[in-house]
């Protein structure tokens, strides 16, 4: 910071409202800070790249990302169907009568063992699905060079033949068909909210 001398007049007269007298009062000059601006010569070397823009632009971590994602949601997916897919029909024996039910404490037991089982399904899917096609999605962008529904589309065919390659190749074809028409009708679907 540098200081700045504010110039006042050396003294000025004022009147005291309780005097009836007026008296004379010495001004001091002030030192007010300041910034002092300057501007940055233009340089020819580029400025290095920021390593955190690296890291999140690249496939590793669009894949790690996808996968995290993924296997959050689906646990919520899992814990969503798992309670609607609950059973609380009671049980009716031969002749009427209702079979005794186990403890609550047993039931609680059961019930929450079979809910994080269907959760744990749902999220090691949903993660699998989603670390494979945003991982391929990036890459087939840095090959193409471009950002566009074509990524997408190739994207969607590889994950969906790569998911459905136990199933032989028929199945293959299948679901690459099947997970590029969504892909392609997600991406047209976001496109045209955008606009």
């Amino acid at each position: 910071l540098r200081y700045s001398l504010a110039a006042m007049s050396s003294s000025e007269e004022r009147t005291d409202p309780y005097s009836a007298t007026p008296r004379r009062v010495e001004a001091r000059a002030l030192r007010l800070p300041y910034f002092e601006t300057f501007v940055v010569p233009a340089s020819s070397v580029a400025p290095p790249p920021d390593p955190m823009w690296l890291w999140t632009q690249s496939c590793a971590f669009k894949a790690a990302t996808g996968t995290l994602l993924g296997g959050f949601f689906g646990m919520l997916m899992g814990v969503f169907f798992g309670v609607l897919g609950a059973d609380p029909s009671v049980t009716v024996g031969p002749g009427g009568r209702l079979v005794p039910q186990a403890p609550l404490a047993d039931q609680l037991r059961a019930t929450s063992r079979g809910l994080g089982e269907k959760a744990a399904w749902y999220a090691k899917s949903f993660s699998a699905i989603t670390a494979l096609f945003s991982g391929l999605d990036c890459l087939f962008e840095k090959a193409r060079g471009k950002h566009d529904s074509l990524n997408g589309g190739l994207s969607g065919c590889t994950a969906g033949a790569i998911l459905a390659a136990k199933q032989g190749p028929q199945a293959m074809c299948v679901g690459c068909a099947g997970f590029a028409a969504f892909t392609v009708a997600c991406e047209a679907l976001m496109a045209s909210a955008y606009e």
